[in-house]
């Protein structure tokens, strides 16, 4: 047994100890959300203080995803970058001697953090903007933390791309870094490089191709934002938790229940022994139970596909998660993550499929009958007599496609 001590990478800032900027950063970008970024140039999944809130799933808060190629171009517009802000911080509490959680604005309160003009947007009569001084206006529940002048105005882009490119040249291979960084006084930037290992990338079997002439009774759902690429044949299940559904549950008790239905099903030997295709709201793995379903990567390894569900009526959206623990254990497990849009027309969503098939989970757990209305386990050939679901992810064209196929 060993054990490894490492320095905290921070500075004093009244009573608390943090760095300015913490990470993940990748010299691939496996989530390409538009046409014009360029996944070879990499990414950084990006958080203002200790990296803790990168590396992990947290309910209710997000690190801003920055493609190294276009790092103005966000995933998300309009109101939907105040919302899928981050909110919340890790740092260490001198006075307490812990390690805690505090709001960013509680922290920032008095405003006077240096470089605080780099880091924050101004909420002004619904619409965000980027201060022009180094003198923040507004009250600190104006304040979003967006990142967007130190992306214009600095050099931390340039560097990161630089670092990125000579490990991943001295690696032979792409990587995966974590890292922290201090902003000077005069706006120069500083990156501490914490941890390098070589990066996973799926789909390497080069482009598949995607049918577009299937009828459309055979088509189960399309993604075009997806992360991991590869080809599974043969799914013979799919655990569906319906969206609306888990979130009509008022009980914490119960919703928590969910996650542990779904490790109990993973656990049964049939499952080892077929494919599956887990499809649920929101996020897989949130430590918010109101996000998405609570379970930890043991209740769902057993998973060919993982597909998050996004229905804004429901209250759920998939967090790119990509750099969490929680991803890393999909990518090294080569499960496939698919984020897919209900609502939009393009998903061809079978909602008639899902919601019509026969539920097997009495079947294969007698006592979960109270969780029948919202865990639904598809057994595909009842369902679809001599059929079994296929998914294709072409890493290429950055497009997914699962359908019914005929048994092999």
């Amino acid at each position: 047994m060993a054990i490894l001590v490492m320095r905290v990478s921070g500075m004093p800032y009244r009573r608390f100890f943090f760095p300015t900027l913490a990470g993940v950063a990748f010299s691939r970008n496996l989530y390409a959300w538009s046409d014009r970024i360029d996944p070879a140039s990499g990414v950084i999944r990006l958080v203002f203080g200790l990296g803790t809130r990168a590396v992990n799933r947290v309910g209710g808060d997000y690190p801003r995803m920055i493609a190294v190629s276009h790092p103005q171009l966000r995933p998300e517009v309009g109101a939907k970058v105040a919302k899928y802000s981050q909110r919340e911080m890790d740092l260490l509490d001198l006075d307490a001697n812990e390690l805690v959680t505090r709001s960013i604005m509680d922290v920032l309160g008095a405003k006077d953090y240096p470089q605080l003009s780099l880091l924050v947007s101004v909420m002004k009569e619904g619409d965000l903007y980027d201060p022009h001084t180094r003198d923040v206006e507004g009250t600190p529940r104006d304040l979003y933390l967006t990142f967007n002048n130190l992306l214009a105005r600095s050099e931390f882009v340039k560097i990161m791309k630089h670092l990125l490119s000579v490990l991943e040249k001295a690696y032979g291979h792409p990587v995966d870094t974590e890292f922290t960084a201090h902003v000077d006084p005069k706006g120069r930037v500083r990156v501490n490089l914490l941890q390098c290992r070589p990066l996973w990338v799926p789909g390497a079997q080069g482009p598949l191709r995607i049918p577009h002439d299937m009828p459309r009774e055979r088509m189960l759902f399309k993604s075009d934002r997806f992360i991991s690429g590869g080809e599974v044949r043969g799914v013979r299940y799919f655990i569906y938790i319906d969206p609306r559904l888990y979130a009509g549950i008022g009980n914490v008790a119960a919703k928590k229940c969910i996650g542990r239905i779904v490790g109990r099903i993973n656990g049964l030997p049939r499952m080892e022994q077929e494919k599956v295709i887990m499809v649920g709201p929101g996020r897989w793995g949130s430590s918010n139970i109101e996000l998405g379903v609570n379970v930890g990567y043991a209740d769902i390894d057993n998973a060919a596909v993982l597909v998050e569900l996004a229905r804004e009526e429901a209250g759920h959206a998939p967090e790119v998660s990509y750099g969490t623990h929680f991803f890393q254990d999909l990518v090294e497990q080569q499960i496939i993550y698919l984020p897919v849009f209900p609502q939009n027309a393009e998903a061809c969503f079978n909602e008639a499929f899902f919601s019509s098939a026969p539920n097997a989970l009495t079947m294969l757990l007698p006592d979960a009958g109270a969780y029948a209305l919202i865990v639904k386990v598809i057994d595909i050939p009842a369902a679809a007599p001599g059929m079994r679901a296929r998914v294709i992810a072409d890493p290429e064209s950055r497009s997914a496609v699962c359908f019914l196929d005929a048994e092999s």
